[in-house]
């Protein structure tokens, strides 16, 4: 245990809480654990707290949630883990209680997955003293990443995956003895839900350098558990050139994704775009850089947000098309069984497979004239931003250090094309107010209801984003003469 000097710096919001959880008179031990502890000893942003609790876990998270008036949330009765969600602001934070895992906080500790998850503060006492029982201060100086105890890993094998993500995310190498665990008890993963497995790896998706995380899991024969065997992720040593190709090809369009979607981010900085291919794409994108903000942090199931499921359709990309077709159906395919492996929600499902199914029309299509244009957006609605991105993605993912300049302005010409359309001629090109509703065209001409509507209703809706009808008299006039052409 260490208590030397002020260790800890906490957020304001982690003292509110002591200090009402003090006016409140509560005496049963409270303890900060894990990540939180972590980054207030590195001095970073904490938004999640987890709350040990040597006592009645649910008893605690609900008085805490009267007293801030916050909703609850019952995660597991059995073991006594709630969440409450405190609104501060703008803020989201969310506190997570947990009755010990055994009778005393060493043996709650010893239970965890890595010793830097394994420091404690005391809640109710000195928030500056650190409570490291298991040695992770010291891995965290050192930059290693180690289990707790022996059976870590074995007792929860979704641990060798968040082994790979952990260390991923905080620069942290794997420990010789947690890594040879990591490749033995990884198959496992099998025995878990897939729920969880999912959760844990779109957290790895969520990281600036998931690629490099990704490749790890590959190395390591984690990945080729968590998607199908269609993917043909054998071990590098196993691989066919083919197979390689593939798969390097996948890892880079995912590191260029997520470089894409990291510059357009809050979190951008001078350094984020310094390259001449990413930089002037960037540029370009910033007058749309609020409205793609807004659509990369809408969120899925379970907290999943837009952002991961592009970098997924970054990795899809290339895997599952071995035969270098990368065809639209073939992807599609590929995203479907991808969905159903990672128990995705149908409209994850749906939209993965209709961005990997049409986005290489940008690559392939040079000119695009307002009717071209249209009949993009109009097929696939929001869904085209995510197809421009993975677009860019790709072609600068399939370049090397040869990538001509001038082809690569030609085609972040054709993205801002594409999204000026979208955000600022969406009644003139994308969607133009109809002149006439089915209805409208039974009645004029006299049928019945069918197919032929809607072909019509189509014909009529791409003759006004060509300006050739302006009115309903036009509108009339221009469904009479093309239902007497084709009769």
């Amino acid at each position: 245990m260490s208590d030397a000097g002020l260790l800890l710096e906490w957020s304001e919001f982690v003292y509110d809480l002591q200090r009402l959880l003090r006016d409140k008179g509560v005496a049963t031990p409270l303890y900060v654990v894990g990540g939180a502890v972590r980054d207030a000893y590195k001095r970073a942003e904490i938004t999640d707290v987890d709350i040990a609790v040597d006592g009645d876990a649910l008893k605690i998270a609900k008085q805490v949630a009267d007293w801030l008036d916050a909703d609850i949330y019952i995660m597991d009765r059995e073991r006594g883990v709630a969440r409450v969600f405190v609104k501060r602001g703008s803020e989201a934070i969310l506190l997570d209680f947990a009755r010990f895992r055994g009778a005393t906080l060493y043996d709650d500790l010893i239970k965890r997955d890595f010793t830097v998850n394994a420091l404690a503060a005391d809640l109710l006492g000195e928030l500056s003293n650190l409570i490291d029982m298991l040695g992770g201060e010291r891995d965290l100086r050192e930059r290693v990443l180690r289990r707790c105890s022996p059976n870590a890993i074995k007792e929860d094998p979704v641990r060798a995956l968040r082994a790979v993500r952990q260390s991923t995310q905080l620069g942290l190498k794997i420990h010789p003895a947690t890594l040879s665990d990591v490749r033995q008890f990884a198959p496992g993963l099998a025995q878990i839900s897939p729920e969880r497995i999912r959760d844990e790896f779109f957290k790895l998706l969520a990281l600036d350098k998931a690629a490099r995380g990704l490749r790890v899991l590959q190395h390591l024969g984690i990945l080729q558990r968590i998607f199908p065997d269609q993917f043909g992720l054998k071990q590098a040593s196993e691989k066919s050139p083919q197979q390689s190709d593939a798969w390097s090809r996948s890892l880079r369009v995912t590191e260029r994704m997520c470089a894409i979607l990291t510059a357009v981010s809050e979190r951008r900085t001078d350094n984020s775009a310094a390259a001449f291919d990413l930089g002037m794409l960037v540029i370009q994108l910033d007058r749309f850089r609020g409205q793609l903000q807004g659509r990369l942090s809408r969120s899925y199931g379970n907290g999943r947000r837009h952002k991961e499921l592009l970098v997924l359709a970054a990795l899809l990309s290339n895997l599952g098309a071995l035969d270098s077709s990368r065809d639209g159906e073939r992807l599609s395919l590929s995203a479907k069984a991808v969905s159903g492996s990672l128990r995705l929600t149908q409209e994850e499902g749906r939209h993965l497979s209709l961005v990997l199914s049409k986005y290489r029309v940008i690559l392939d299509e040079s000119e695009w004239p307002p009717l071209a244009r249209h009949r993009f957006w109009f097929g696939l609605g929001e869904a085209g931003i995510d197809a421009i991105f993975l677009a860019a993605a790709d072609y600068l993912g399939g370049q090397g250090a040869e990538m001509r300049q001038a082809d690569w302005l030609a085609f972040v010409d054709i993205a801002i094309e594409l999204l000026d359309t979208w955000f600022n001629q969406y009644e003139d090109v994308v969607s133009p107010p109809p002149l006439l509703d089915g209805n409208d065209i039974m009645k004029t001409l006299g049928i019945k209801s069918g197919p032929r509507i809607g072909w019509l209703l189509s014909a009529l809706r791409e003759a006004q984003v060509l300006g050739t009808v302006r009115s309903v008299p036009e509108a009339r006039a221009f469904v009479a003469r093309r239902q007497s052409e084709s009769s």
